[in-house]
């Protein structure tokens, strides 16, 4: 390279994003929690969900050969700088492409299918078709907007950790796996593509805002994924037109996504084969109780029956009795489920409903009828996953 070109360095190399040494190591930390959990839940499942996604991105990870993100050549073209691009920004139409392709590459489109084994974990993976890239910048030139083609395939657990009254925060981690591809082509005699097909494992990371009840279709996801492999093999020759400068990508890129939920499928628990202890229900623990509906009984002996109130959508409960867990997991259907309970002589009596989902129609509702001999009395009953509804019995 000519010596009156000088390459200026934006970002020190310890920083790097295609050199760190700890990523294998995270990468295997990662992978197998992810395994863990799916083991330790596979005997829970509960239902099932299918997502069209549709979003923009922000590919991040770009850099010229060396790891730095601006050539200068000050006697001749000044200096030259690789940015992030913003995908809706990409021209369109472009003939070369199929109209999924040019859509394709401005917003990343796809499929995702979420296995739900309770309120709080599921597991998520699908296909999108999307796109990755750069924008070149130039003191004396136009800017050049670059993107290639990438298909990616998520698998990712989520956690629901932040409660509303309407609205569920979920943290989403785990790995992208992507695959990119250019096709080979020279833009304005100043940037060649040449076709490199990659694969790549990517961390993925997000915070989603999510309808507690998935009554409402829609839900939406800020994500990154953050790449570790150089995917393309591009030349940059506008520097001095004779020595060409290689662009490197890694496909690191911030993503907006929005969700919309298509089909949903619950599952019944098999009551009879759970083993669930008081320890698996500790995050209970931590809900409101609603002030208690007081039941007058003539005796210690009274028979629950609970049904649910109205429309049958899918409500499940807990019922916790005077401290103890006494149903982990009741479906809430139109028929009735019963249970015998002894009451305590001389002391509170008080049975709490925990809801454990809302169905499709929040909040959780259900009518409990109390049977004393025969006498009979019902009363309704509200729950959501922050507060719990209840009942003290008093003789």
């Amino acid at each position: 390279m000519n010596s009156s070109m000088q390459i200026v360095r934006i970002f020190d190399k310890r920083f790097d994003p295609f050199n760190w040494k700890l990523r294998y190591v995270s990468m295997r930390r990662l992978s197998g929690l992810l395994l863990f959990l799916c083991c330790v839940h596979l005997s829970a499942q509960s239902g099932s969900r299918w997502f069209f996604t549709l979003g923009p991105s922000v590919t991040v990870g770009n850099r010229f050969e060396g790891g730095i993100t601006t050539v200068s050549a000050p006697d001749i073209t000044g200096s030259h700088h690789v940015r992030p691009l913003f995908s809706p920004l990409w021209g369109f139409p472009n003939p070369q492409y199929s109209g999924a392709e040019n859509l394709g590459r401005k917003l990343h489109m796809g499929i995702q299918y979420e296995r739900f084994f309770n309120p709080i974990f599921a597991l998520v993976s699908g296909a999108e078709l999307g796109s990755r890239g750069y924008i070149i910048e130039s003191d004396f030139s136009n800017d050049l907007l670059v993107s290639y083609r990438t298909i990616g395939i998520p698998l990712y657990a989520s956690f629901s950790t932040i409660y509303g009254n309407f609205w569920t925060m979920r943290q989403n981690a785990g790995f992208q796996f992507l695959y990119a591809t250019s096709i080979p082509e020279r833009i304005k005699g100043t940037i060649e593509l040449f076709q490199k097909r990659s694969f790549s494992p990517q961390l993925y990371v997000g915070l989603e805002l999510i309808h507690k009840s998935f009554s409402a279709p829609f839900s939406f996801e800020v994500s990154y994924s953050h790449g570790y492999k150089d995917l393309i093999d591009h030349q940059y020759l506008g520097l001095d037109y004779v020595n060409p400068v290689q662009i490197n990508s890694n496909g690191s890129a911030w993503r907006f996504t929005i969700k919309y939920l298509f089909k949903e499928k619950i599952k019944p628990l098999d009551i009879e084969k759970l083993n669930i202890t008081l320890d698996a229900f500790d995050l209970l623990a931590y809900r409101n109780v609603k002030e208690a509906s007081i039941i007058k009984v003539s005796s210690d002996s009274i028979r629950i029956c609970v049904e649910d109130d109205q429309t049958v959508d899918g409500d499940s409960i807990a019922v916790e009795f005077n401290q103890r867990l006494v149903h982990p997991v009741i479906m809430i259907e139109r028929e009735a489920y019963c249970f015998d309970l002894v009451l305590n002589e001389g002391a509170s009596n008080t049975l709490i409903i925990h809801a454990l989902n809302e169905g499709k129609i929040p909040p959780n509702t259900c009518v409990i009828h109390v049977y004393v001999g025969e006498e009979h009395q019902e009363i309704r009953l509200k729950s959501d996953l922050q507060n719990s509804g209840a009942i003290r019995f008093e003789r």
